[in-house]
């Protein structure tokens, strides 16, 4: 079996290579990724793999000796390959993770590990068999601003937690059949609040849901809401509110607050940039257009730290229980939402 040590030093004992990594997923995500991972020193993005061969191949064109194809496996077991970054569709994340770690590769997967907290059990198991370096991607703790809030959190510069306040706002709402085949607010979009939630105030106690459908009333019947409001009670005596919209009608928003008993921290970054216009009778600035253009810098700074805990033998952080944290949270919240009364997170890990 591959050990921890193993998952590390195999490809790369000396850190005179570079970090040969395979990108599964060249959609808009993976896209992204792949521009990062070909500006990153010392890594070498060898493979590209997408069950559309176009998209694999306008992302090998980034740089030269980059292979497309749609063959997984084949990458997977690829000798040159120490990492693979998963930027796939959710319910693909279980089976490649696994994969990949069988395979004795550190793996780097968005969000979430699975799409239930039995599935992401089972697969958080055998990442820990395997003893491979594992990661998830929550590129908000990567954010500059969330980043040192943060730190001051657990340095204890804002004395005791006592509230916790999270905002995500898309600038549109989804089309019923795109919201038919979605995994739904409480996964697509809630995940990253919780995520924070978590990180700032710990373990939760209970949840509880209101939630609308604002943008389209046949949402309804999907039990998928565009607009919620979660409550939060937190183990340690904290409480907290997640806000989640898929309309804001205006950008993209995100909002994170906390207090405390020594002072309150407070991140958002909604402007486009820092032009202000100053007309007749009104003070103009750019929204933010979406998610991408607002977490730029942190995708980028999620794969850089990534790739340089496994050139230092460090371990990555978010962890893989991280991630099954989160996902009970956000199951108990749409538990919360179907059955109207709060509830409390399964533990999973």
């Amino acid at each position: 079996m591959t050990t921890r040590r193993d998952a590390y030093t195999t490809h790369d004992p000396a850190g005179n290579e570079p970090l040969g990594v395979a990108l599964l997923g060249a959609g808009l995500m993976g896209a992204f990724h792949a521009r990062t991972l070909v500006a990153i020193p010392g890594v070498a993005l060898r493979r590209v793999v997408d069950a559309d061969p176009a998209l694999a191949a306008a992302a090998a064109e980034l740089a030269p000796g980059i292979e497309a194809g749609t063959d997984v496996a084949s990458a997977i077991a690829d000798e040159r390959i120490a990492a693979v970054v998963i930027a796939t569709p959710a319910q693909t994340h279980g089976p490649l993770i696994e994969a990949a770690a069988s395979a004795g590769k550190a793996v780097f997967c968005e969000k979430p590990l699975g799409v239930s907290s039995a599935e992401a059990a089972a697969v958080a198991e055998r990442v820990r068999a395997a003893g491979v370096p594992f990661q998830i991607g929550f590129q908000r703790r990567f954010d500059a601003g969330i980043a040192r809030l943060l730190d001051h959190v657990q340095a204890g510069a804002l004395g005791r937690v006592e509230t916790f306040r999270s905002v995500t706002a898309d600038p549109q709402g989804p089309s019923f059949e795109a919201m038919a085949r979605s995994a739904g607010i409480f996964h697509d979009t809630l995940s990253h609040d919780m995520d924070l939630a978590l990180a700032v105030a710990g373990p939760i106690d209970e949840v509880y849901t209101v939630g609308a459908a604002m943008t389209d009333e046949r949402f309804t019947a999907l039990g998928k809401p565009d607009t919620t409001v979660i409550s939060l009670r937190f183990a340690s005596g904290a409480v907290g509110v997640i806000e989640n919209r898929l309309r804001s009608g205006y950008g993209y928003e995100t909002v994170l607050e906390v207090g405390g008993s020594a002072g309150k921290g407070s991140v958002r970054a909604d402007e486009l940039d820092r032009l202000t216009l100053y007309r007749e009778g009104r003070i103009e600035r750019a929204h933010v257009p979406w998610f991408l253009e607002r977490f730029a810098d942190a995708y980028r700074a999620e794969l850089v730290a990534f790739a340089t805990a496994l050139r230092t033998r460090s371990v990555p952080a978010p962890s893989i229980d991280q991630g099954l944290a989160v996902l009970a949270a956000c199951e108990a919240a749409e538990r919360s939402f179907a059955e109207g009364r709060p509830v409390a997170p399964r533990t999973t890990v």
